[in-house]
């Protein structure tokens, strides 16, 4: 990126110009810090950026979805303000087979069910309750975990240097995560196992079918 004088001073340094860097710039930015973005790169984005890999075609080169970007930053930074428009991805997912079949996913949960069974009408009505846990994690737990995490189990005694408001406030976070756990009712374990578990074991616990299970395999590999 652009050449920044040598004798510059700033409150923040910022090594690597991706969109988490880009984000936390803007943050401090905001607090009122001076910030310097240090990006090796001739264009700043990282996984983020959007790239002319062949003359006169755009490509995504790393991340095609933008399911992890927290409506929070959306607000907090202004992004619509300042031009960024969220195209739905439908399908979401399309898997060819060699044998000429496809297994084809999107937000229609009748077309999904459709799709799936023509394969597996098991893996159908699986699929159905997997996207209810799914839902269930995503409504409940999410806005917890998208917090600091609180300190609540017993620290060592060099560690304990935590006033009584931070305590209050990490007890508070702790009751509301159980809350949000029993929210859940009878999806806790299940709900659990996707957020803990390796996807291999879990999928092959929930589905028969190859195709459908490395359709699925894919949210592993995103994160």
């Amino acid at each position: 990126m652009a050449n920044s004088s040598k004798s510059a001073k700033y409150d923040c340094i910022i090594i690597g110009g991706g969109h988490n860097g880009l984000i936390a710039a803007a943050y401090l930015a905001k607090r009122g810090k001076s910030v310097c973005v240090l990006e090796r790169r001739p264009m700043l984005g990282g996984c983020s950026v959007t790239e002319e890999l062949w003359p006169g075609y755009k490509v995504s080169t790393a991340s095609y979805v933008v399911s992890l970007l927290l409506p929070e930053i959306i607000s907090d930074l202004q992004l619509k303000q300042n031009g960024l428009t969220i195209l739905p991805r439908v399908p979401s997912s399309f898997t060819p087979m060699r044998d000429g079949r496809h297994l084809m996913l999107g937000a229609d949960k009748q077309q999904n069910y459709d799709q799936i069974a023509g394969f597996s009408k098991a893996d159908a009505e699986s699929f159905t309750h997997y996207e209810k846990v799914l839902e269930d994690v995503a409504m409940h737990l999410e806005p917890v975990l998208n917090q600091a995490a609180p300190d609540l189990l017993p620290l060592p005694a060099s560690w304990r240097r935590i006033g009584m408001g931070k305590k209050i406030r990490d007890l508070k976070k702790g009751w509301a995560l159980r809350k949000a756990l029993a929210s859940m009712e009878e999806t806790i374990p299940e709900g659990i196992e996707l957020l803990t578990a390796a996807a291999r074991p879990v999928l092959e616990r929930w589905f028969e079918t190859e195709v459908l299970k490395t359709t699925l395999a894919t949210d592993a590999v995103i994160g």
